[in-house]
């Protein structure tokens, strides 16, 4: 997250008004930006994508858990996108009312098109929705206080969500058929989010950590990560290229596919094949 993110051709509303929180070093300045621009855009999309099955689950519960999940989640975004209005910051990225709102996304590939399955709903509340609650738990004791504030918040209400996450793991890879599709999906994605946090010593989280922006660093919170969603994987029999080193306590993943890494938008970008 050290790059400088560019929003769209139009000018950001005037500050005189608004009472700006100072970075001192704009470096800081840009990655602050950048990271609430990638939670904002991870937890729309991530609603997005869950609403499209808010009326297509496959029980009766999914339609009331969709549409709640959906709320919260866009909820989210209204909630952390005018920060980027109040940071003095010129042309930051623009608020997402729609998907086209914007060109630039930053959020994981996954996310881009509508799930074809419901194992994909699945993939993205288990992998997507704790990965970004990491990240707001490594801003929720943040200097810049109004994106502390509304990271506790949003961490207070996505307690009912992780619990039904989990329940829906377990739930998929109950028999044979939807622990295989429930994997087809994890290997689309568990490498982009295991890539999602950064390289370790990463420019942009190193200057937020020295600046009290954030509390963990890369590897700080892809371990914490790994500690949340592989036991939950194992258990339903999902597998994941990781180990747990028990010398080193820590989970280790081998190399990851960092000439892929779009450092700026948080996401793998893959060759396309050849027609």
């Amino acid at each position: 997250m050290s790059e400088r993110p560019e929003g769209t051709e139009e000018i950001a509303p005037a500050r005189s008004s608004m009472e700006e929180f100072m970075v001192e070093d704009d470096e800081a300045l840009a990655a602050l930006v950048n990271l609430i621009a990638v939670l904002g855009d991870n937890e729309y999309f991530l609603g997005r994508r869950v609403s499209e099955w808010a009326d297509a689950g496959p029980l009766l519960e999914s339609t009331a858990a969709c549409a709640a999940i959906t709320q919260d989640k866009l909820g989210h975004s209204r909630v952390l996108y005018p920060l980027l209005e109040e940071l003095p910051w010129p042309n930051p990225p623009t608020s997402l009312q729609g998907e086209q709102d914007r060109r630039r996304r930053y959020s994981v590939s996954f996310l881009d098109e509508p799930f074809k399955s419901w194992s994909n709903v699945v993939a993205a509340l288990a992998l997507v929705g704790p990965a970004v609650n990491v990240v707001l738990e490594s801003v929720a004791t943040s200097k810049y206080e109004n994106l502390a504030k509304r990271a506790q918040r949003i961490l207070d209400e996505e307690r009912l969500t992780s619990a039904y996450a989990e329940g829906l793991v377990r739930q998929i890879a109950y028999n044979e058929r939807g622990r295989k599709l429930l994997q087809e999906r994890v290997d689309e994605l568990f490498l982009e989010m295991l890539c999602w946090f950064g390289p370790e010593g990463e420019e942009g989280i190193e200057v937020l950590k020295r600046e009290g922006l954030v509390s963990m660093s890369n590897e700080e919170m892809r371990q914490t990560y790994l500690s949340r969603v592989v036991p939950l994987l194992k258990e339903a029999r999902v597998e994941v290229p990781v180990e747990w080193d028990e010398r080193e306590q820590r989970w280790e993943y081998g190399d990851l596919p960092w000439n892929e890494w779009n450092q700026l938008q948080r996401r793998l970008q893959r060759p396309k094949k050849s027609a």
